[in-house]
């Protein structure tokens, strides 16, 4: 009876023991970016994400959202009622050591790459001068291609219910600019699922994710048309190994904007130009209130419905989501938290200021 007793003891604490110094060698592992760029986002990490992207690319579900359904009875059938409340809190942390280690190693380590902007030769900073006159080229090039879709300036673009064919051009711009110098890497699998979570998304605030167990990328399919495009692309930049936000943002943008398709391209013109007026604003309201009037109305019309669509799910919780959300990014090495999404500015301007 002793003998039998002692031995699973032994082996959860063994576990326990194990997951203990293999969460120690990670976090030890992550200090070093250079390690982690060459042996695990451009060698590890694309091999092994491509095995989970054929398997379930291929199924027209969303598996991994299946599994965060299922998480709350794994977690209650993990604890059994006869054991100690010790016992259970062992079984507990096992599992939950588990699952951070399988997150690191099954994606979450990208977040300890080297940056793309050390990739791209990009500066740390840009000057006020160079804000305005890649806010001025964005006005320009959003207005001409929002002229040539509506065939007038004060016409909004309308996007059709065709989802299909916008998914598709989205993931062709993606795919087309692997072959630029923003990206090097050969991610020929995409596997991009409309989220079962969708309306509690849009009351969240979120327009889509990527699953780090599954590599399943999500788009949220009540955000606006107009913004499915550098949505889709944004999220198979996370799949393809750029955890970090503005890296992401700065991906989609650019994939969207190189696209032939001129609906995702005018996407990406439309979040690149928000952002940049976003900055603008803040520290230069003069050039900033002379470089809004040179918007054509057509733009500005999308602007506002895109925006008024996403205001029907404004709610007081919004916030605190955002928050966690916030806490999350800066466990994983992005120290500016949500506002990390806002630095794609910066790859922005010293990217379009620099000859191509």
């Amino acid at each position: 009876m002793l003998k039998t007793n002692i031995i699973p003891l032994f082996k959860k604490q063994f576990i326990l023991f194990v997951f203990f110094f293999i969460i120690i060698f990670l976090e030890l592992i992550k200090f070093d970016s250079d390690l982690i760029e060459d042996y695990y986002s451009t060698f590890l990490y694309k091999y092994s994400s491509s095995v989970f992207l054929y398997i379930f690319g291929k199924l027209p579900f969303s598996v991994g959202d299946i599994l965060y359904l299922l998480t709350p009875f794994i977690l209650y059938f993990n604890i059994n009622k006869e054991d100690t409340r010790r016992k259970n809190i062992k079984n507990l942390l096992c599992f939950l050591m588990l699952i951070y280690i399988i997150f690191q190693f099954q994606w979450g380590l990208n977040y300890h790459r080297i940056p793309l902007k050390n990739k791209l030769l990009i500066e740390h900073n840009y000057s006020t001068k160079s804000l305005i006159n890649i806010t001025d080229l964005f006005i320009r090039n959003t207005n001409n291609i929002q002229e040539e879709l509506s065939k007038s300036d004060t016409l909004p673009v309308i996007y059709s219910d065709n989802n299909n064919a916008i998914y598709n051009a989205s993931i062709k711009a993606i795919q087309t600019l692997k072959k630029n110098k923003v990206l090097n890497e050969n991610f020929p699998l995409v596997s991009l699922k409309n989220s079962l979570f969708s309306t509690p998304l849009s009351y969240m605030g979120f327009s889509g994710y990527i699953n780090p167990f599954t590599l399943e990328a999500h788009i949220n399919k009540n955000i606006p048309k107009i913004q499915i495009p550098t949505t889709i692309c944004h999220e198979i930049a996370h799949q393809m190994g750029y955890s970090a936000e503005n890296e992401a943002n700065f991906i989609g943008i650019i994939a969207s904007i190189e696209s032939k398709d001129n609906l995702v391209n005018y996407s990406g013109n439309i979040l690149a130009l928000k952002y940049l007026l976003n900055e603008l604003y803040k520290v230069d309201k003069v050039s900033y209130n002379i470089l809004y009037l040179k918007i054509n109305k057509g733009v500005i019309k999308n602007i506002q419905e895109a925006r008024k669509e996403l205001d029907k799910f404004n709610n007081p919780l919004e916030p605190y989501f955002k928050n966690i959300f916030d806490y999350f990014l800066k466990a994983n090495n992005q120290v500016d938290g949500i506002k990390s999404y806002n630095l794609v500015v910066n790859l922005l301007v010293n990217y379009y200021t620099s000859p191509q």
